[in-house]
């Protein structure tokens, strides 16, 4: 009897034995296939996250783009700005159309080519607008197309290197830099340009170190000149020689004046509008930029309503070349 007890204590001793392995290796399993699969990336993460709060809403461009991008490239990059709104310490009248009599407004849409849905929305404004587009962004020929096709002008966005210490290191592909000569700047500037169909124009993305440099503006002013491009120098600088050395190179070119969402809160969006119709008023022709985030594309179909169509035109119609 006691050897029948022992031999059945020695099999319960087995089988436990038996299944605690089994289980330690089910165990040991699950956490290797755990380790072995891909993390879901950022676009996939961004894109169940909008889809599981969807609630009718129009996404923010700026929440949709900036996780994607590591801060590459900075929707609102006027960290650097040394003012939203610029006056020129001469207020000279520049003349645009001397026979018309008109004060005339040109609104650039930078950073376009990552939400295409946002460039619905712009187009369907009822006024004109001029769009400028990221050489490296996503849907930035198809972008390039959609506007042409309604008529709206495009421009070449193009990445230039800052002098903020936290994008220094983070620029993509399509970015010029100091340290190029100039050989490899003229490359990365023309496979930029190729990458955007139907540019007319030229304003910088970022650029407050390049665009003080004026032997990299001599360079970048040759490009344009050579591909008859016109220079819009976004001035996210003070120090900024950009529109200096594009006046000396002969070409067509102009310089912004207000900054529409240099931020996005209401009070400031308001503010900016305001200093445009005081620009306007004051000056033959005035440039303002914008963002396509949700705030500035909600302002802005606000504002639609009451305004002259007539008083905005397209980029080319502000340029100089004195």
């Amino acid at each position: 009897m006691k050897k029948k007890t022992k031999k059945k204590k020695q099999q319960q001793a087995f089988w436990f034995k038996l299944l605690l392995t089994i289980l330690l290796i089910l165990i040991v399993f699950l956490v290797w296939v755990a380790g072995e699969q891909k993390p879901v990336s950022k676009v996939s993460q961004t894109l169940a996250s909008d889809s599981a709060l969807n609630t009718g809403t129009e996404p923010d461009i700026a929440q949709i783009i900036e996780p994607l991008l590591d801060d590459t490239y900075v929707l609102t990059f006027e960290d650097e700005l040394p003012d939203p709104v610029f006056k020129s310490s001469s207020d000279e009248q520049v003349i645009i159309h001397p026979t018309e009599n008109r004060h005339v407004l040109s609104l650039v849409i930078d950073d376009v080519g990552y939400d295409l849905h946002a460039l619905e929305r712009l187009i369907a404004l009822p006024y004109t607008i001029t769009v400028s587009i990221l050489p490296d962004a996503p849907h930035a020929k198809e972008a390039a197309m959609m506007a042409h096709q309604h008529g709206i002008q495009v421009m070449l966005h193009m990445p230039m290197q800052t002098s903020n210490p936290k994008y220094q290191q983070k620029m993509e592909k399509f970015y010029l830099h100091q340290n190029m000569d100039k050989q490899t700047f003229t490359t990365v500037f023309e496979q930029a340009l190729a990458k955007v169909p139907y540019v007319t124009g030229v304003n910088n993305h970022m650029g407050s170190q390049l665009t003080s440099d004026p032997k990299s503006m001599q360079w970048l002013m040759a490009l344009c000149k050579k591909h008859g491009l016109f220079f819009i120098d976004s001035r996210t600088s003070a120090t900024s020689v950009a529109a200096k050395v594009a006046q000396q190179s002969g070409i067509f070119w102009n310089t912004r004046d207000v900054f529409l969402d240099h931020s996005v809160a209401p009070d400031a969006l308001q503010h900016a509008w305001d200093s445009m119709l005081s620009c306007v008023k004051r000056k033959d022709s005035c440039i303002m930029l914008a963002h396509p985030h949700k705030e500035t594309l909600n302002f802005l179909e606000k504002h639609a309503q009451g305004l002259s169509s007539q008083a905005f035109v397209s980029i080319s119609k502000t340029l100089k070349q004195d």
